[in-house]
């Protein structure tokens, strides 16, 4: 094992910040793993899990069973870790321009596609030739802002990886995945090793999300008939943010280190059993809206199997005696919930994961802020 560290670009004068890189195993010896977590730095769990995989990895490494490389970023965002006011710890949005630090990432699939003659009916030779374009791509790119020199410096490590995961955490939540459709039922190992209660087919969900960007080149590829691989891009969110337990990280550890044992990046015995949750559409996630402001009282447990029309939650108004009822908008499974319980009229409260597609879910505008 190699830890580094990248010194990234200054914005203002007297500032610092550094990115740390763990690589374990060596280029070229086999396929490519990349995995980072907390780019949403207030979403803790996920740095404590990578703490415990970091552990797996480098005894794996002194006992020479690294059968690829194996990158991993422990805390992927040293700029939203820094971001506290009034003692509230900001880590999802950057506070000078109020971006979401997992959108708008630097996408090469116009790039990549610019080149469509010169690939060929060779799948792998078409992966390294979009590999060379792609990196090309980030070479040229110039950062106006500090955190899109953080983003840039991340795709930088993972686009050329065979299988990517992003590892979050959700506000008050069951386990669950975000996947490319193309990859399921080929990931249920992943989702049963992680216990996942839900698992979403996500593509083309809006607003360039990390794993989505990785991708896209190579599925742009594929949607115009040239024969490519697909990488493997997954989020993980491992359940909320108040799951901050050392017991669980080190579960969800052994978990992604099983899975990497499976894939064949390490050497060594795994055993998937059975995913028993929900894998739907992410146009089947119906999401929840407070009716009206007000105290949120829920009724149902995360992780509850729900109808349409059931109450699921109420608003109670601090200025008189009314409850207004919240009802779930499509059977299914109740897998998030608000961390906060104060709600404005409109917020989002929860998430239903049903089985069909809902009318108002349209590609391009699934992601919540």
């Amino acid at each position: 094992m190699s830890c580094t560290t990248i010194e990234l670009a200054q914005f203002s004068p007297g500032t610092r910040r550094d990115l740390t890189i763990c690589r374990f195993g060596r280029p070229g010896k086999g396929p490519k793993a990349y995995v980072q977590a907390s780019m949403h730095a207030d979403e803790l769990p996920a740095t404590l899990a990578a703490q415990h995989l970091r552990a797996l990895l480098q005894q794996a490494g002194e006992e020479d069973r690294i059968m690829g490389e194996i990158i991993l970023v422990p805390a992927a965002n040293p700029i939203g870790f820094s971001q506290l006011l009034l003692d509230h710890h900001m880590g999802r949005h950057h506070c000078p321009s109020g971006r979401n630090f997992n959108r708008f990432w630097p996408d090469a699939t116009a790039a990549v596609m610019a080149q469509e003659a010169q690939f060929t009916p060779d799948p792998a030779v078409n992966l390294a030739r979009a590999r060379r374009i792609i990196r090309g791509f980030l070479d040229e790119q110039a950062p106006h802002a500090e955190d899109e020199a953080l983003k840039l410096e991340l795709m930088k490590l993972a686009h050329d990886a065979d299988i990517v995961l992003d590892m979050h955490t959700d506000l008050d939540a069951e386990l669950h995945l975000y996947i490319d459709p193309g990859h399921w039922p080929g990931l249920r190992d992943l989702a049963a090793l992680l216990r996942a209660g839900v698992v979403m087919f996500a593509r083309h969900s809006g607003g360039n999300p990390f794993e989505e960007t990785v991708a896209a080149p190579f599925l742009a590829m594929r949607e115009a008939d040239i024969p490519c691989t697909l990488p493997i891009t997954v989020t993980i969110e491992l359940r909320g943010q108040l799951d901050v337990d050392d017991e669980l990280a080190r579960a969800d550890a052994r978990a992604i280190f099983d899975f990497l044992i499976l894939r064949g990046l390490v050497q060594g015995e795994a055993e998937a059993g059975d995913f028993t949750g929900i894998a739907a559409p992410f146009e089947a996630t119906g999401l929840v809206r407070a009716p009206t402001g007000g105290i949120i009282i829920y009724e149902c447990p995360l992780g509850a199997m729900v109808r349409k029309g059931e109450p699921i939650a109420h608003i109670a108004d601090p200025l008189t005696a009314r409850r207004t009822p919240v009802k779930a908008n499509q059977t299914g499974r109740l897998f998030t919930r608000n961390l906060h319980r104060l709600a404005h009229a409109g917020d989002v409260i929860a998430k239903i994961q049903g089985t069909s597609p809902l009318p108002e879910r349209k590609q391009g505008a699934l992601m919540t802020d």
